[in-house]
């Protein structure tokens, strides 16, 4: 499969790059989480994201963001 665009260009198929903006303790805490569990900050991250959105009862966006 061709990616869409170079947001895309060598993930896998269901993975884009992002840039938010987050307080610099929880990026301390990501990176110490990451370094002693031995794990990718992605990993790190797509974890937390998970566990916090899991059982969420989400309503699609239907206005093209996203």
């Amino acid at each position: 499969m061709v990616k869409a665009n170079s947001l895309e260009k060598g993930l896998q198929d269901g993975w884009t790059r992002a840039t938010f903006v987050l307080r610099k303790d929880y990026l301390s805490k990501l990176k110490a989480v990451s370094y002693w569990d031995r794990k990718k900050m992605k990993e790190v991250v797509d974890e937390a994201l998970g566990a916090y959105l899991k059982g969420k009862k989400i309503k699609p966006i239907s206005n093209g963001r996203m």
